[in-house]
Formats: C-alpha cells, structure tokens, sequence
C-alpha cells in the first residue's frame, strides 16, 4: 500500500446496494404469492361488499366492485414486473449489440445509429408510449413496444462510450498486434465493462418502465380491463378515493416500493462501479 492509498479517504461501505435487493426480494416473493397462497379471484364481483374496510374477511378492504384489493394487488404484482423486466431485458440486448455496432462499424453506422437514437431520445420516453398505446388502442403489444422504442437509445449510448474507451486501452492494443481476433477482443475487452454497466442502466431502467406501464394502465391504455394491474386499480379508484383511502393508498405504495427498490439497485452499483474506477 502506497502513501497515496493511505492518504485517500476510504468510501464508507453503501448499504443502498442490500436495501435495494432485500426489497427488490420481497417484491419478487410478493408477486409469486398468487400461485400458492389461498387468494381469493382478483376480477371476482361481490356487489353487496361494495368499498368494505380493511378488516378480517378483507385485510386491504374492497374496491368499487367488491373485489378484494389484496388480491388484486398481489396479482397485479407478476404483471407490472413481469412486463418491466422483460421490456428491458429485450431492449438491453437490442440496445447493447446497436452500441457495439456503432462502436466497431464504420462511421456511416455509428452516424446512422447514434441520430436515430439523439431523434428518439428528443422525446420524453412517457410520451412515445403513450402515443403508441393511443395510436392503437392499448394492450399489451403496443405498451411493450412503446417502452422498448423509449430505452433502447440509452443502452446503445452506454455500449457504444464504453466500447470506445476500451478499444483505446493499451492492453486492446496489444492484443490486437499480438493477432487475436476480433471476436476474442469483443468477448474479453469490450463485453465485460458494457456489461457491468448494463446491469446497473437495466435496473434503472425496470423502475421506469414500472412508472410507464403504471401511467398507461391509470389512464386506460395499458392491459385490458378487469386484469388487476396497479395504474389501472388506482385509475378505477380515485373517484372512490376519499371514502376508500387503503384501497388505493395500496397499489400507490407498491409501485413506489417497486421503482424506490429498482433505482436504489442502479444507483449503488453504478456508485459501486465508479468508485472502483478511480
């Protein structure tokens, strides 16, 4: 240990990072909890239990139409995550290979690929779902779609900076004149960092993709009706909203538990990842 090692103050241990995955494992539990606990049917109508409270035969109380906010909640959860998570696994792979492809192509492709991303990242991401989802009067494909087209120009961003720095390395360098290939070079210089700063960019990118598919649901244009999704469970409440302040406090706090959990996941690895560039 140098002089210079001892000297730098030394970065307290982040517990963001723990936080984060305990809740991000809680609501991953949560969302499994449909498929073995004795809920009662999310879209079943009871009429004459209209708005009950919480209580014993219903812990978060009913909704409007007698269905049971617990249920729905709970149901709801594999659907808004579950979307996420395969919205941005999909355009993470799509986005990275654009990236790498802008990178280690000729300047038409890098020019090509880079203004298209700069022309779609001039709109807010919100709004080309929303517009998608208008366009063709809602559901699954279109929401899905909207929410790919809004995050892929992030990860090509990302690849395509990071790939860059790496090829300017000296040890890229050397493995080039020592004549390793380019595919050897791609997997062993330039995918490991694109990757570790994708994990972070993809965990960031499940919450906003909770909020988009959230929003949509709130305003009509997410998954069809009566399928319990939390946008939508507040959407259908907020008339009721003073008369049932638990029922729709509840989907309220599960897409704040979501996106709070997601982001504090990015967020402290990517501090994790900077600090251990310096």
């Amino acid at each position: 240990m140098s002089i210079t090692d001892l000297a730098r103050p030394r970065r307290r241990p982040s517990h963001g990072l723990a936080v984060g995955l305990a809740l991000a494992g809680l609501l991953a539990v949560s969302s499994l909890a449909p498929f073995w606990l004795p809920l009662p049917d999310p879209n079943r109508q009871d009429l004459m239990a209209v708005l009950v409270p919480p209580g014993a035969g219903h812990l978060l109380g009913t909704d409007h139409l007698g269905r049971d906010i617990l249920s729905r909640v709970l149901h709801g959860a594999p659907r808004s995550l579950g979307i996420a998570l395969a919205c941005v696994a999909s355009t993470a792979v799509l986005g990275v290979l654009l990236g790498l492809a802008a990178a280690l192509g000729g300047r038409f492709s890098d020019t090509l690929i880079m203004r298209l991303a700069d022309l779609v990242l001039a709109f807010p991401g919100l709004l080309l779902a929303l517009l998608l989802a208008g366009l063709t009067g809602g559901g699954l494909l279109p929401m899905a779609i909207g929410i790919q087209i809004a995050l892929w120009p992030l990860f090509a961003r990302m690849a395509r900076a990071n790939a860059r720095v790496a090829l300017q390395e000296t040890h890229v360098e050397a493995a080039r004149l020592a004549g390793f290939s380019s595919g050897h070079i791609l997997r062993h210089h330039l995918l490991p960092p694109v990757l570790r700063q994708t994990v972070s960019l993809a965990a960031l990118g499940v919450g906003s993709a909770i909020l988009t598919i959230s929003s949509l649901g709130f305003l009509g244009l997410g998954l069809e009706p009566p399928t319990p999704e939390w946008g939508a469970m507040i959407g259908e409440l907020l008339p009721y909203a003073p008369e049932a302040p638990v029922q729709i406090l509840a989907p309220c706090l599960a897409i704040v538990a979501s996106v709070f959990a997601f982001t504090l996941v990015g967020e402290s690895i990517a501090a994790h990842l900077a600090g251990g560039q310096e």
